[in-house]
């Protein structure tokens, strides 16, 4: 159209123009004709050629909770301002999905994957440690193998908490997790153990694990031992999940917070804050703690013996929940 050689059409549209010494009159018709073509260059080809495909896999157990979808906006909005682009996919925390779906999404050609790991999936990622494939665990890590992450403080977070309620006068503290291996959960376990041993509170250490995928029933029946039978004054929810599926259980039981128990939760919602006791949670950086695996990944493609852990700092932010009535 333009009667010049595919090589300049190449050289203007990919910016060289001025250093190839192209007529800045030949580059305008070539720009132009281009637009009036709707021209748009081939990106399987360019990628064949390149080797890159500027794509990255975002693995996450489920989308639709708010804390992972709060971390899927930021980390696929920190990836276009670097020119890459997100593929997302959810496990239900199934080691089998997780494991098809890093295979689909490395046969998809992505140059990275951020993942969040399940319980019993330390072998999937040793074998992507030795494979040296660019891999980011975010929220969830192996102390045993060494890979690059971005997560929270998990111990400092309830040691935080556990420290407040035993500000506010509580003594008789539980704990309801999940029934787990992971070692963010079994961070936090420890962070609330530790922190009443040290007080002289052993005898009052009361941890109850639930069902990761169905954990209403498990928490029902750990509330009506814990304050029916073990007479606690304050419970601790260690996800988000189990801190909201922990108030519709109390709600039924008519357990008035913080009269009858005082209660703090994990990442904070808007039931926590609608709630007619405002809970008291822990909050997590969730803008650092999706920008940091990002960045640490992009990192990472780019130099191919690039590490970082990240392990960043909770805040407890304190309501009513909490706070002891006189």
């Amino acid at each position: 159209m333009v009667g010049v050689s595919p090589a300049l059409v190449s050289m203007v549209l990919n910016g060289k123009a001025e250093q190839y010494r192209i007529g800045e009159e030949v580059a305008k018709r070539v720009v132009e004709t281009a637009k009036e073509m709707h021209y748009a260059p081939n990106l399987v080809a360019k990628n064949l050629r390149s080797g890159k495909t500027q794509l990255v896999g975002l693995i996450v157990t489920d989308i639709s909770n708010p804390f992972y979808s709060a971390i899927a906006r930021i980390v696929e909005d920190r990836a276009s301002e670097l020119n890459y682009t997100v593929l997302i996919s959810s496990t239900d925390e199934n080691l089998k999905n997780t494991e098809r779906l890093v295979d689909v999404l490395l046969n998809k050609g992505v140059e990275g994957l951020i993942l969040v790991p399940c319980d019993g999936s330390m072998k999937l990622i040793q074998r992507l440690y030795d494979s040296h494939f660019p891999t980011v665990l975010l929220d969830r890590y192996f102390p045993d193998i060494d890979l690059s992450s971005s997560c929270l403080d998990n111990y400092r977070a309830t040691e935080l908490a556990t420290e407040h309620l035993l500000g506010q006068g509580y003594k008789n503290i539980a704990l309801i997790a999940y029934n787990t291996e992971m070692h963010h959960i079994l961070d936090r376990v420890s962070g609330y153990e530790d922190t009443m041993k040290n007080a002289g509170l052993s005898a009052y250490v009361h941890v109850r694990k639930v069902n990761i995928l169905n954990p209403r029933p498990g928490i029902r029946e750990a509330l009506e031992e814990l304050i029916h039978r073990k007479h606690v004054d304050a419970i601790m929810f260690l996800t988000n999940m189990l801190a909201t599926n922990g108030l519709y259980c109390l709600n039924e039981m008519n357990v008035k917070i913080p009269e009858d128990v005082a209660v703090v939760g994990f990442n904070g919602n808007d039931a926590f804050n609608l709630f007619y006791s405002p809970i008291t949670y822990i909050r997590q950086p969730i803008e650092q703690i999706a920008k940091g695996s990002i960045d640490i990944l992009i990192k990472r493609i780019k130099k191919s013996n690039y590490k970082s852990k990240l392990f960043l700092e909770p805040e407890l932010v304190i309501q009513q929940s909490s706070q002891r009535i006189s």
